[in-house]
């Protein structure tokens, strides 16, 4: 699935596709989010994630899909 990257997803909470909130969206460029982690203080951007690792974009939430852990 290709997501449309906008300025509309700064501020929305991003969460894995398991229901795990793990920051919000900080940055945005044409083929990535760059996501601030909740648990860091850190004024950079923590982890990068890109457009085809999204799963879906609702009002309130950009969902990814991650990696299964072995």
């Amino acid at each position: 699935m290709t997501v449309e990257l906008t300025e509309d997803l700064l501020g929305k909470s991003v969460t894995t596709d398991n229901g795990q909130e793990i920051g919000t969206v900080a940055e945005i460029d044409e083929d990535n989010i760059y996501i601030d982690m909740m648990s860091d203080g850190d004024s950079e951007h923590d982890r990068d994630i890109a457009a085809d690792e999204i799963k879906e974009i609702t009002d309130d939430e950009v969902i990814i899909s991650e990696p299964e852990v072995r």
